[in-house]
C-alpha cells in the first residue's frame, strides 16, 4: 500500500500516484499551475467582484454569496470562463485532461468549471461526497481543487478523510448555504484526516467518493480563491431518479436555512 500523499508536478504519471489515489481517494500535487497565472486571476476577481455579483446575482444556481459584515462576497460561481476566457483557459490544458484520464482509467470530459472562495467567517463545508451531487451510476469522476493563493487547513481549507475509493454513501440535506448535502451518520470519522496546505498553483485531486469537508474560516484569515474542475468518464451516466431526489434535498436544505 502506498503511503505517499503529496507529489511534485513532474511525478503526475507514476504508478505510485495512482495507487495513492486509489488507497486514499485523494492526493495533492505541487505547482500544477504557475504562480504568476494564479496571481493574475486572483487580482481580476478582486477587482471585478462587485460587477460580477451585480450581473449574476439573480442567477441563484450559478452564484452563491457569503455575506460578511454586510458585504457580499462570491462563495461559488460556475461561469468563470464567461468572465475572461483568456485568463481562465490556463486550466484547459492537456496535462490536466491527461492526468484525469490516467486516474479514472477511461476517457473523460470536463463536466464542471467553477470558482470557489473562502473568506473570513466563511461558513463551513459539511462532510460530503461529490457523487451525491453528480448522481453518477458508477461514480467514475474526480475533481481538481486548485488554489490561487496560499491556503491552510486550519483556516477553512479543504480537508479529506483517508478512505479508499468506494461506494457513494447515503446523504441528507445539510444546514449550510452553497452545499446542500452531507453524509448521513458518522462512521467515516474513524478514519484519519489528510490536512493539506497549499501554495498558489498547488492542487488536490479527489475521487467522487472521497469524503471531504472544511471548517468555518476564522477571523482575520486571508481570503482564498480556488478553481474547481470536475471530470466524468464518458462511459458513466446519471441515475434516472437522481434529479428528482436532488431537487428534494435542495428544497430541504433551503427550508433548514430559513
Amino acid at each position: 500500500m502506498s503511503n505517499q500523499h503529496i507529489f511534485n508536478n513532474d511525478e503526475v504519471y507514476i504508478e505510485e500516484l495512482r495507487k495513492s489515489f486509489s488507497n486514499f481517494s485523494n492526493i495533492q500535487i505541487r505547482n500544477l499551475i504557475p504562480e504568476e497565472n494564479c496571481k493574475k486571476i486572483y487580482s481580476f476577481i478582486e477587482t471585478n467582484e462587485d460587477d460580477i455579483i451585480k450581473k449574476y446575482e439573480s442567477d441563484k444556481r450559478s452564484l452563491v454569496l457569503d455575506r460578511i459584515n454586510g458585504q457580499a462576497f462570491i462563495k461559488y460561481f460556475d461561469k468563470p470562463l464567461d468572465l475572461n476566457f483568456s485568463l481562465f483557459n490556463i486550466f484547459l490544458n492537456s496535462k490536466i485532461f491527461n492526468l484525469a484520464k490516467f486516474l479514472i482509467g477511461e476517457d473523460i470530459f470536463l463536466a464542471r468549471f467553477e470558482l470557489h472562495s473562502r473568506c473570513e467567517f466563511g461558513t463551513q463545508i459539511p462532510p460530503h461526497q461529490d457523487n451525491a451531487y453528480f448522481g453518477l451510476n458508477g461514480a467514475k469522476s474526480l475533481t481538481f481543487y486548485i488554489s490561487l493563493n496560499k491556503q491552510f487547513h486550519n483556516q477553512g481549507g479543504l480537508r479529506y478523510y483517508k478512505i479508499p475509493i468506494g461506494e457513494t454513501k447515503k446523504h441528507i440535506a445539510s444546514d449550510q448555504p452553497g452545499f446542500s448535502l452531507t453524509v448521513e451518520g458518522s462512521r467515516y470519522k474513524n478514519h484519519e484526516i489528510f490536512n493539506p496546505n497549499y501554495e498558489a498553483g498547488d492542487c488536490t485531486i479527489h475521487h467522487s467518493t472521497s469524503i471531504h469537508f472544511a471548517d468555518e474560516v476564522p477571523k482575520n484569515s486571508k481570503r482564498v480563491l480556488v478553481v474547481r474542475l470536475a471530470f466524468h468518464s464518458i462511459k458513466d451516466y446519471v441515475k434516472p431518479d437522481h434529479k428528482k431526489w436532488y431537487e428534494m434535498m435542495v428544497q430541504n436544505n433551503r427550508n433548514k436555512l430559513k
